[in-house]
């Protein structure tokens, strides 16, 4: 399995584009699939100087239902005419962010959701015998203190998120076995205790875990890293982080990891394979 950073917050070489946002691409033995799509078409500039083919991907993931991970949809349905593409049924649903007493949408352009190359899935779906994808993670330890500036209108109500939407893909290949996760909103110790309803270990953990607030500029308190730290020590996997993190959250984590966590910058790629111990 290999993943290459085809959108992050950070790009390190001048050939790249940096964007907040997220895409990740992954090729298996089976599939050459998206795990989201960045806010716009950056997925598609960096995909061509890296040598990417786009056109050749044949499944598309969206994590969850906020424009920084899906917004490059309609740019993906212009040059790909073969992949499926699975959201979460709610994640059409209206989302806002919080800032003072303004309310900003952030959500995706809900008429996408009718177009006959999506599909609309619910907590818990197989694709394949590689790919499962799950939502509904359940715990409340630890969430994120961003999530409490991220809204939803539910019934023409805005509502807190509870982030019922947001979407981890797990992947299995050639014995080896890879957690992927957007934003992680519902925080990324209750997703791995999640995803072991389905394998008792993970190799690797690839995504954002939501420890700094764009919309505040503000990091998570450093005893809150700490902690999520600790409990992620326990794992055996490898973690690639990245986007929602933060730089200044990534370093407290690296403190307490040390090279158990890297970070995936645009441009990044890496070769998953086997790890012993």
């Amino acid at each position: 399995m290999k993943i290459t950073a085809l959108v992050e917050n950070t790009a390190p070489s001048n050939d790249l584009i940096k964007r907040h946002g997220l895409s990740i691409y992954v090729e298996t033995t089976r599939h050459k699939l998206l795990f989201d799509l960045g806010p716009d078409d950056t997925f598609l500039r960096n995909a061509e100087s890296l040598g990417i083919n786009i056109a050749e991907v044949d499944i598309v993931i969206i994590s969850h239902g906020h424009a920084d991970h899906g917004g490059g949809l309609p740019y993906f349905l212009e040059h790909n005419s073969k992949a499926q593409i699975y959201i979460h049924r709610d994640a059409f649903e209206p989302h806002y962010t919080k800032m003072l007493i303004t309310r900003h949408n952030i959500g995706l352009e809900k008429t996408l959701a009718e177009n006959e190359r999506i599909t609309l899935v619910g907590n818990e779906y197989l694709i394949d015998a590689e790919l499962i994808l799950f939502a509904n993670v359940g715990g409340r330890h630890m969430l994120p203190q961003g999530n409490k500036t991220l809204l939803v209108k539910h019934d023409g109500k805005l509502v807190r998120d509870r982030f019922h939407h947001e979407m981890n893909l797990l992947v299995s290949d050639s014995g080896i076995v890879a957690l992927f996760t957007g934003c992680s909103h519902n925080g990324i110790t209750n997703i791995l205790t999640a995803a072991r309803r389905f394998y008792s270990q993970f190799d690797y953990v690839v995504g954002g875990f939501h420890m700094y607030n764009p919309t505040r500029l503000k990091t998570e308190p450093r005893e809150r890293i700490v902690r999520v730290a600790s409990e992620l020590k326990h794992y055996r996997a490898l973690f690639y982080t990245c986007h929602c993190t933060g730089a200044k959250a990534f370093d407290i984590l690296r403190e307490h990891l040390g090279e158990q966590i890297e970070y995936f910058s645009t441009g990044a790629s890496a070769e998953l394979t086997r790890r012993i111990g």
